[in-house]
């Protein structure tokens, strides 16, 4: 038998082997090239996905860079604002000549000092979220289609928030005034008040605000939106504003504002412990010499209006105030949620 047919034999008695083992062979390189075509899909889309969350990370950390920035500009003009709404150094100067009527004076002062007090802490917190709510809209507007908002309709747009300066703060002075006159105007100068005689009056303001039907929380969209505000030409103007209104009126701000403003007089409180700490007399008899809990000491009324009103200094506590606004967790996680919505 020659080499050819041993060959030829060969290859006809083991025919199907042949057969099976080129189709395993055939499969497994087409499998090969699939996996490798479909890892090459994966690794494009994942690199695509790569830059766009960094794209998006780095633009949204631009905007709570620029709400930041904003909402302190807007601070200080805030702040300059309730000291015209609220002027104490007309009677502290009416004071400094002892006149005839101090004591009426002194009683007006105690008003005046703690309505703006609670004044601050309620339209600092309420600034900081619109201003968020605002940067954040139109930052996601932008991050789809930067030409969906033309730069006047931005201009328009932000510019509510003096709206909110304009009128919004006046009218939240004096609901705040009315409220603390019901806790603070009963309170005789002589009164010795410990710090959470202080925190149970603001308690007392912020739980009579939140049942006053124009409450600045519960009616929060009243404060920045007219009722007449969506009647632009532009339709993306009118959505925008749709769209801010029912961020105002979610649960969640009413839940972010309350959250705010307690952080805020809770900071009032951290402020006002350093001067309780210093050198008064403790409400017990057990007194510890080298430890004067503040929580324990009592303060004069009289002597706690001007120490309430010297800390409303730009460089105390309305500053610290701010710092509190800007880096507050839940505030910052609002802020994502608003712009992650708009995607």
């Amino acid at each position: 038998m020659s080499v050819v047919s041993k060959v030829r034999g060969f290859f006809s008695r083991h025919r199907n082997k042949f057969l099976v083992s080129g189709v395993i062979i055939s499969g497994a390189i087409l499998l090969s090239k699939y996996a490798q075509y479909r890892l090459k899909e994966w690794q494009e889309r994942e690199t695509v996905e790569f830059f766009d969350r960094n794209r998006k990370q780095n633009h949204f950390d631009s905007i709570i860079k620029t709400s930041n920035q904003t909402f302190s500009n807007f601070s200080l003009a805030l702040q300059d604002l309730i000291s015209e709404i609220i002027n104490t150094d007309e009677i502290i100067d009416k004071l400094k000549a002892n006149p005839e009527n101090k004591v009426e004076l002194w009683n007006n002062l105690k008003l005046l000092v703690f309505t703006k007090v609670g004044l601050l802490v309620y339209s600092s917190a309420m600034l900081a979220i619109i201003v968020k709510i605002q940067l954040m809209i139109i930052g996601g507007y932008l991050y789809k289609d930067p030409n969906s908002v033309p730069t006047e309709i931005q201009e328009k747009y932000l510019s509510l928030c003096q709206n909110f300066l304009n009128s919004g703060v006046k009218k939240l002075a004096e609901i705040m005034e009315t409220e603390v006159s019901k806790y603070v105007s009963i309170l005789d100068l002589t009164k010795q008040l410990k710090l959470g005689d202080i925190e149970n009056i603001y308690w007392s303001v912020q739980v009579g605000l939140s049942s006053n039907t124009e409450g600045p929380i519960e009616q929060f969209r009243k404060y920045i939106l007219t009722d007449d505000i969506i009647s632009d030409s532009s339709d993306v103007y009118n959505s925008i504003i749709s769209d801010t209104a029912d961020f105002l009126d979610s649960d969640e701000v009413k839940s972010l504002s309350t959250h705010c403003v307690n952080q805020g007089f809770i900071l009032l409180g951290d402020q006002l412990a350093e001067f309780y700490s210093k050198g008064d007399t403790p409400s017990t008899s057990d007194k510890d010499e080298s430890f004067n809990n503040p929580f324990e000491l009592r303060k004069p009324l009289a002597k706690l209006i001007p120490l309430i009103n010297g800390i409303l200094g730009k460089q105390s506590f309305p500053q610290l105030l701010v710092q509190q606004l800007m880096t507050n967790k839940k505030l910052q996680v609002f802020s994502a949620n608003v712009y992650e919505s708009l995607l």
